[in-house]
């Protein structure tokens, strides 16, 4: 039976395993048409495509899928006024604001992550996310913020100025307008979430995919690894292929989500260490790792760390990683020991 891959752009496919994302370029790889045992379920979810194959579950899938991801919805997103992150930006409160247990969890994570980086990663950037005019109710600017809005922004970003505490779980701010931005994790945790309700259905395989982020169990439908294709920076086929049981990956990339101000394309990756848009070679990070939040996390600490830092960054911990960078010839792929394991030949 023949291959195909999604392009996740939106491009039509002869038949569809995942749909398109809004900045990862990972793609399933799997045979057309119904294989047996297996079902395949699409929609929409956290602004972005959702792609759902499994087999051997006990259950209504979709009534639980639909279910956990209205839940994440309601705890992460940043486009509507009532969810649990939104709510804490919008307070002024300096004083304990009480969320769920599954959001004060994840922003433990976070901050370790983002200690671990060097502040690479940090919740907290949502000040200059906006101000460089991305996000839900940035302003539409014509020109770069000045040097002076930069740091007058930075003043408001600091992983050290959140606190958490898991019981009873809230947040904290330690300075008055402090406001959060989950994005660069939250994909990842609605995977997680989804792939933790799929356990539950008792499911022997399935492959989870939100806008690029892929949670995988068991084997794809024709036997073996599911096999997930990585999509050079500059479009067309994938041209490095893992192959994943049990693993999550998840892309971070400066090329989907862009704006050109003063003449400049300018990445709505920010490095909240300089207050501007990351401006090196290092075109796209894909990350293996045994959840889907934290290979979203881990991916974009290393994207903003750039090709020599982030390099350094994963093969210290032995990441899972492979890097593309920009050179005069094209691409160059680097990509750490542990990665190899995942590698098609």
């Amino acid at each position: 039976m023949r291959h195909f891959v999604t392009t996740l752009r939106g491009h039509h496919v002869q038949c569809a395993v995942a749909v398109a994302a809004a900045l990862l370029v990972l793609a399933a790889l799997a045979g057309c048409g119904q294989s047996p045992g297996y079902r395949h379920y699409r929609g929409e979810a956290m602004g972005t495509g959702l792609a759902l194959t499994y087999a051997g579950c006990a259950g209504d899938v979709e009534a639980v899928v639909v279910q956990e991801l209205k839940r994440v919805d309601a705890q992460l997103s940043t486009w509507r006024s009532d969810s649990e992150v939104a709510r804490f930006n919008a307070s002024a409160t300096e004083d304990w604001f009480p969320v769920s247990a599954p959001v004060a969890a994840l922003a433990v994570d976070a901050l370790a992550l983002s200690r671990h980086s060097g502040g690479a990663f940090d919740l907290t950037v949502a000040p200059l996310v906006r101000l460089w005019g991305f996000g839900p109710d940035a302003p539409v600017n014509g020109s770069a913020p000045s040097a002076e809005a930069v740091a007058a922004t930075m003043g408001q970003v600091g992983w050290q100025k959140l606190e958490v505490r898991l019981d009873p779980p809230a947040l904290r701010r330690r300075i008055a307008g402090l406001s959060l931005d989950f994005s660069a994790i939250g994909k990842g945790h609605g995977v997680d979430g989804v792939a933790e309700r799929l356990d539950a259905l008792g499911c022997r395989s399935y492959l989870v995919d939100i806008g690029g982020e892929v949670r995988t169990l068991g084997q794809g439908p024709q036997g073996g690894p599911w096999r997930i294709g990585v999509e050079p920076p500059d479009g067309g086929m994938p041209q490095w292929v893992l192959r994943l049981s049990g693993q999550s990956a998840a892309t971070s990339g400066d090329y989907r989500n862009f704006r050109l101000l003063d003449g400049r394309r300018l990445s709505h990756i920010i490095d909240p260490r300089t207050g501007a848009p990351v401006s090196h070679p290092l075109a796209s990070v894909t990350v293996v790792a045994a959840s889907a939040a934290g290979a979203d996390g881990l991916a974009t600490a290393i994207q903003v760390l750039g090709p020599d830092e982030g390099w350094n960054f994963a093969r210290r911990d032995g990441t899972a990683a492979l890097l593309l960078v920009r050179s005069e010839s094209g691409f160059e792929r680097r990509y750490t020991e542990s990665m190899s394991q995942f590698l098609e030949p």
